[in-house]
């Protein structure tokens, strides 16, 4: 094992790096240096260079593993400031961009980037200091103003307030550029239909759920757009996944419980206003998701229900295809990780063995169960065949093996499966 883990801190190095087509910040770029603004590559080879390098959720599932067990506690500290930076409409961005333009299209990276600033103040040695660090932001209105970049400087727990009150509050707003190709102005995506620019997300107040998205567009890591004309699937996301998803519930808990146990000298904040004008005060909002999220994700093997699979969570709640409510991918197991108490010990030790069982293999995790009527378990992105659900790679998410989700399976299984699952 102890070979395994030094073998894989050492692998995490590659991921790390600087280079001159992608810094992490350009204004830092111009002013340093390119060579002194490294940052997290999404992936190797093609995610490793260009606009497409930095993806802030990427960089958020990958910084406690590559940056901050390894003890690289500063360069996980400048890019959590450098992607604090750019919040807008209480989003982190998808795409980066160097902090130029990014892409606020992911309802997810705010809640991977929330997780990571819980876990850098767990395991750094600023410890929660670090919640009174000063972040300048660049864009302070919704409207860009370079007159206004950098003028307002806020600390990273109010930074945190703010995406809370912005979620609570509801989040709906048209992308930069929107559009597809050169005759549409910037045209920022040349696949995505014209539905799918628009970002929502609110919260239901009743179960302290957050949803988002549409039919049109995919905001969470299963982010797949379609782009053959040929085949039918262009500007058609193959996983849509609106509604709540399940992971976005348990990482919001995540962040909640972490809040709910800062002092008022860490942590000032008590209370966000909802769309209804109401008052939500943090513990309350942690323990609505308690009280409803057995009740609305567990599908019960002894209930009556038309769902494929039982003894599972659902993967979204509310989604347009309600279906799609019911497929069994592998996302609870992040929530099951970061947000264990919501989740019954004997009704998790069920699912995790349906997911062992289903969606284990031999690279990592399947995307979707290899019973499901969707699943198509051979990834090829320059299929260009009329059949709709391979072309173009429309299947991304839709059966082929992922390896990082294996982490989430695996730190969520130990306290249950250590005599039904080992390697």
């Amino acid at each position: 094992a102890s070979d395994l883990i030094r073998d894989v801190a050492l692998a995490t190095s590659q991921f790390w790096g600087a280079t001159k087509s992608a810094p992490l910040n350009w204004d830092l770029a111009q002013r340093n240096g390119w060579h002194k603004v490294p940052s997290l590559c999404a992936g190797l080879p093609h995610f490793a260079a260009g606009f497409m390098r930095n993806w802030g959720r990427d960089t958020f599932i990958a910084l406690k593993g590559c940056l901050l067990v390894t003890g690289h506690f500063q360069e996980a500290r400048d890019t959590l400031l450098v992607y604090a930076s750019v919040i807008r409409h209480g989003l982190c961005p998808n795409l980066l961009d160097a902090a130029n333009r990014p892409r606020y299209n992911a309802r997810d990276a705010t809640w991977f980037f929330m997780q990571a600033i819980q876990d850098y103040v767990a395991e750094s040695p600023e410890g929660e200091s670090f919640l009174a660090a000063p972040v300048s932001l660049k864009w302070p209105a919704k409207d860009w103003d370079p007159d206004l970049a950098h003028m307002e400087v806020k600390t990273i727990a109010d930074l945190i307030h703010l995406i809370f009150s912005a979620h609570a509050k509801g989040i709906n707003f048209r992308e930069w550029g929107a559009g597809r190709g050169p005759d549409a102005g910037k045209g920022i995506d040349d696949d995505m239909s014209e539905w799918g620019f628009d970002v929502s997300v609110r919260l239901d107040e009743k179960t302290g759920f957050i949803f988002g998205g549409s039919e049109h567009n995919c905001g969470t890591w299963m982010d797949k757009m379609g782009s053959s004309a040929k085949a039918g699937n262009k500007g058609k996301p193959a996983t849509p996944r609106d509604g709540a998803a399940v992971e976005i519930v348990g990482l919001l808990k995540s962040a909640l419980r972490w809040l709910s146990s800062l002092s008022r000298d860490v942590f000032p904040h008590e209370q966000v206003k909802t769309a209804s004008g109401q008052p939500l005060k943090y513990k309350d909002w942690d323990s609505r998701l308690s009280e409803n999220f057995e009740r609305l994700f567990w599908i019960s093997p002894d209930e009556k229900t038309s769902a494929p699979v039982a003894g599972i969570y659902r993967d979204t709640v509310g989604a347009t295809r309600k279906w799609q409510d019911y497929q069994l991918r592998p996302n609870f197991c992040i929530a099951m990780t970061v947000a264990p108490e919501l989740f019954v010990p004997e009704h998790a030790n069920t699912a995790l063995q349906v997911v062992a069982s289903r969606l284990v293999g031999p690279l990592g995790m399947c995307t979707l169960d290899p019973a499901d009527k969707e699943y198509h378990g051979d990834y090829h992105n320059d299929n260009d065949s009329s059949d709709q659900s391979i072309a173009h790679g429309w299947n991304y998410h839709q059966g082929p093996e992922w390896v990082w989700p294996l982490g989430f399976f695996l730190e969520a299984g130990s306290p249950w499966l250590l005599d039904v699952f080992c390697f």
